[in-house]
């Protein structure tokens, strides 16, 4: 049974992985990482958008990521956070896909997630610049940068054993 181009097993399986990263959000948001720097996680809904993308493309990770957003937002976060948390979502997934479409031996996978990482808190960091000025966080930039590198290190190797372990879409 089709609606569209979405038939409804796809359907439900975006809705089940974009339950899931609503999940990791929360999770994530319970448990704090005892780090040295404010906000710094590990992203693990982040791993759910990596999988959607991989699994069926860009547009539904852009809605999986979307919903998990605003959702996290409306039920635990505030109005900051979200713009947060929206810009590096935005900026992450529009490079991990430009970065997937290069068919270069070397990027794989975790490269792409690596990629991610980075400029999801390199989207933070814009945030941040808008409303407390550059010159007051710039310090900030290189320890983002390196958290970025290890957390979408981390997610890109997880999401590569989940993607192995999934059953193929059909």
């Amino acid at each position: 049974m089709k609606h569209g181009s979405l038939s409804v097993r796809r359907m439900a399986e975006l809705a089940v992985f974009t339950a899931i990263a609503f999940l990791f959000g929360y999770i994530e948001s319970l448990f704090p990482l005892p780090l040295p720097f404010p906000g710094m996680k590990l992203g693990l809904a982040n791993l759910v958008v990596v999988i959607v993308l991989y699994r069926f493309g860009f547009l539904p990770a852009l809605g999986v990521s979307l919903l998990r957003n605003i959702l996290n937002a409306f039920t635990f976060g505030s109005l900051f956070g979200f713009f947060y948390s929206l810009a590096g979502s935005l900026l992450s997934l529009a490079i991990m896909a430009l970065w997937k479409k290069i068919k270069h031996p070397q990027f794989s996978l975790v490269s792409v997630s690596a990629v991610g990482g980075i400029f999801h808190n390199i989207g933070q960091f814009i945030v941040a610049v808008c409303l407390v000025g550059f010159s007051a966080i710039i310090y900030y930039l290189p320890f983002l940068y390196f958290a970025g590198l290890v957390a979408g290190v981390l997610i890109g190797v997880l999401a590569d054993l989940c993607l192995r372990r999934l059953p193929s879409s059909r």
